[in-house]
């Protein structure tokens, strides 16, 4: 059982996806494997994820075979073989960052129930959205997202300090050794979407994160030193100073966002909203001032952007960004591309297997996820209008 959803017996299959679409796409995505048989398993298994109505389990694909042996050899090909998953995500990020011409990265956590504890990265903690602390493993996918589109390309599975410094359990889920050396110290949200400049070379877009439950400090530090434009959903409890008293060099103590959003300015004119939340449209105030993280000194600053209803006093959302010199509004529309990812994650991710994966693995969850976002790819290229793409043969194949 996951938090998300319950694994019905009887999902929509992917039937307006073309099959020869199907085929010549996942045949590009594993190009990178280096032997056949990989290749071969990587259609096979991306065909399940895309095909098969009930749980996306190992089992289950090979079952699609009718080979008694298919089963033995995906899981080797999942959680043992030596394929790289990083050329693999980087192909599927270039597609879809040309089709979709994102408007943002949008930074989307992930929470799954596990009932034992050698699934890798399983530990005990808090959730906020289920209000108890549960046993489960926690993620983060990095979506490129606009208005009418979303897709995941990047993953980054979240290791407490107890699986980083247990000897024993780093052995048997094959943490391999770089893994808690690499980005000591940067957020699993930020290292995720960070990825996509520093290596991947894509073109920079704002990055949109959930720091409700997070630290936002660290996503704000990490990003800001990247140089990345950032909109940070936050709480009202998160401190921080106004930017005017540290510009005069005041005397000043730490305020919450909810009451520095409350004083702030609400002279703006109301903003008519359509989204997915409310289809009939509704008004909201949107308020903004600018603010530091404390203590404030050196600092550059931020903007600090409140959304509440005509006639209330509480924001409803709290918005942090770096991104000074857009319009509160932009910042919010922004921000709001989450709604976007959760309908996508809702509609495409729990059908293509992303919270399905059973194994134990380190890198095996990372085969898994890849392929399920590469499944995830197909569907959503398949709706992009006068798109194609490059095949393995140098033709190219048109989508729609």
């Amino acid at each position: 059982m996951d938090v998300h959803r319950f694994h019905r017996t009887h999902e929509i299959v992917w039937s307006g996806v073309a099959d020869d679409f199907v085929t010549e796409y996942s045949r590009r995505m594993v190009m990178s494997l280096p032997r056949r048989d990989q290749r071969e398993n990587g259609e096979l298994y991306i065909s399940g994820l895309l095909s098969l109505t009930s749980r996306k389990s190992m089992r289950s694909i090979a079952s699609m075979t009718g080979d008694g042996a298919a089963e033995q050899r995906l899981q080797h090909f999942i959680s043992k073989s030596s394929w790289d998953w990083g050329p693999v995500r980087r192909a599927l990020a270039a597609d879809l960052d040309k089709a979709l011409d994102p408007l943002a990265w949008v930074v989307k956590p992930m929470v799954v129930l596990k009932a034992g504890e050698h699934t890798v990265g399983v530990t005990e903690s808090y959730v906020p959205h289920l209000g108890r602390v549960v046993n489960n493993q926690h993620s983060y996918g990095v979506w490129l997202a606009n208005d009418k589109q979303s897709a995941p390309v990047n993953w980054q599975l979240r290791l407490s300090g107890k699986w980083l410094a247990d000897a024993e359990r780093r052995q048997r889920a094959e943490i391999p050794e770089w893994v808690g050396t690499d980005d000591v110290g940067v957020p699993p949200a930020a290292a995720a979407a960070l990825e996509l400049t520093q290596a991947w070379g894509l073109r920079p877009r704002p990055v949109i994160a959930e720091a409700r439950a997070e630290e936002a400090r660290g996503l704000v530090r990490h990003l800001s030193a990247a140089k990345v434009p950032f909109v940070l959903r936050i709480t009202g409890a998160t401190r921080l100073n106004p930017w005017s008293a540290v510009r005069e060099g005041r005397a000043i103590r730490a305020m919450t966002a909810q009451h520095l959003a409350e004083g702030a300015d609400r002279s703006g004119r109301p903003v008519r909203w359509l989204d997915r939340i409310d289809p009939v449209g509704r008004s909201a105030l949107v308020t903004s001032t600018d603010v530091v993280l404390p203590p404030g000194s050196g600092t550059p600053p931020l903007r600090l952007v409140g959304v509440q209803r005509p006639g209330e006093r509480r924001a409803r959302e709290l918005w942090l960004s770096n991104m000074t010199d857009v319009p509160p509004a932009h910042v919010v529309r922004l921000g709001r591309l989450r709604e976007r990812v959760d309908q996508d994650f809702a509609e495409i991710s729990t059908k293509v297997g992303a919270m399905d994966f059973e194994g134990r693995t380190f890198r095996g969850w990372h085969r898994h996820i890849t392929l399920s976002a590469v499944a995830q790819g197909i569907v959503t290229l398949s709706a992009v209008p006068d798109h194609s793409v490059a095949l393995p043969s140098g033709d190219r194949l048109q989508i729609a």
